[in-house]
């Protein structure tokens, strides 16, 4: 039988085709082409909404299931499966809370170091988190305005540069260096 299935094989195409010719006469796109890709969209559409339905029915019978699960459960047990869910609860609360404390503290730090806000809370979010190459992309936003900042703030400070065209008749250079000499 496997010699039966060997010899119906269809034999291979060693033909090679000629692409550069075919590239080269690629039409647009006709309104058939255009009518199938609307269709497969369209049947792609029908089948997540399919999906969907089977989804929403899955999570209903599973919601059932639990219902009958618990009507069968003893007083005591339903009473330690609430009281499981409600500890469950609590230490979702509060990790939550200990997050949220947490990354307020960094932030207050952050503040002091010059970061704005926004810089601020993303930083001590990254730093909470463990994300230290958001970290440190943000630190050196951070530099890199600082500096900046500074750079400004010392061109605005900066004294005018004299240049050799100044109408004074005296330099001022010489009168400092005789003032020092007649001390000597």
């Amino acid at each position: 039988m496997a010699e039966e299935i060997k010899d119906t094989k269809a034999p291979e195409d060693t033909s090679t085709p000629e692409k550069p010719q075919e590239e080269a006469q690629k039409p647009e796109e006709t309104t058939e082409q255009k009518k199938e890709s609307t269709a497969d969209v369209q049947a792609l559409m029908v089948e997540i909404a399919k999906l969907k339905r089977a989804n929403d029915k899955l999570s209903s019978e599973a919601a059932d299931y639990k219902r009958k699960y618990r009507d069968t459960l003893s007083e005591q047990e339903q009473a330690s499966m609430e009281k499981a869910e409600r500890e469950a609860e609590k230490e979702e609360q509060y990790k939550r809370l200990l997050k949220e404390n947490t990354v307020f503290k960094s932030e207050k730090n952050f503040l002091v170091l010059g970061y704005d806000e926004k810089q601020a809370h993303d930083a001590a979010v990254a730093q909470y988190d463990g994300d230290f190459d958001t970290l440190y992309r943000i630190q050196k936003d951070v530099q890199d305005s600082l500096i900046t900042k500074q750079k400004e703030e010392w061109l605005k400070t900066r004294p005018q540069v004299q240049s050799g065209g100044s109408n004074e008749t005296e330099d001022l250079f010489l009168k400092g260096f005789n003032s020092v000499k007649q001390r000597i």
